[in-house]
């Protein structure tokens, strides 16, 4: 499912060609996942605003680009097919298993895309890639949205980049709370509760990430819990073992 424009470069160069300096994006053409769903509109402008009549609609499909021939633009502006908005975003890309995307929009939909990457190449690809919409739920977008902003400055406390480094393999994931953006690898694979004692049993000194690792768990716990009011199926890294 398409969430953001993937072919404004296209449009870019195009316009430019044909003397504009910029593009604005509009939508889709059509229904986003009907007929026109990898057609993007654009509109060229100008760096110095100026009058020049109506507005020049620019279509790509990320190959090619041309502009729209009817004479009446604004109807096919008014008709574009805007991208949802993601509220929460979780990509688990799985080294040696099935990796996948979670996305909740903001018309409630919670689409799980699974695209079956392997670190070992595509000739070891676990599955073909397949999207499901797991639940419609505005009521679960609230309550997302609710502890995205009680736990903001908490989160911005934490590096974006952060991971285990105690294990060598398993799966790089990412995650996105509104505009923030974390990122790293092995962040769900193991619990890092009750790391002190561990390294203790081990004769260990801390390297320093263990802490975030373990505050950034902790809160992500409550996103965790708060999605598994709604779904009660595995969705994140990890819980299987758990089971």
């Amino acid at each position: 499912m398409k969430t953001k424009p993937e072919f404004r470069k296209v449009a870019l160069d195009f316009a430019k060609k044909n003397g504009f300096d910029t593009v604005h994006f509009y939508g889709m053409l059509g229904q986003i996942d009907g007929p026109g769903a990898d057609i993007e509109v654009y509109t060229g402008g100008y760096k110095t605003p100026c009058v020049v009549g109506l507005p020049q609609v620019i279509l790509t499909d990320g190959k090619t680009a041309k502009f729209h021939s009817l004479d009446e633009p604004f109807k096919i502006l008014d008709a574009c097919t805007k991208l949802p908005k993601v509220v929460f975003e979780y990509d688990c890309m799985c080294w040696f298993g099935n990796s996948y995307n979670l996305k909740l929009l903001e018309d409630g939909r919670l689409v799980r895309h699974a695209y079956g990457y392997s670190k070992l190449g595509p000739q070891e690809r676990i599955s073909e890639d397949k999207e499901f919409i797991l639940l419609n739920s505005p009521e679960l977008v609230k309550e997302i949205k609710k502890l995205i902003k009680e736990n903001k400055e908490e989160l911005k406390k934490l590096p974006r980049k952060i991971s285990n480094y105690n294990i060598m393999d398993g799966a790089s994931e990412t995650f996105v709370f509104g505009r923030m953006k974390f990122a790293g690898t092995n962040i769900l694979t193991e619990s890092m509760e009750g790391y002190q004692e561990k390294l203790k049993r081990y004769n260990a000194l801390t390297q320093g990430w263990e802490e975030e690792l373990l505050q950034f768990q902790r809160l992500f716990k409550m996103f965790q819990d708060k999605f598994h009011e709604y779904f009660e199926y595995p969705l994140f890294n990890g819980e299987n073992k758990e089971e």
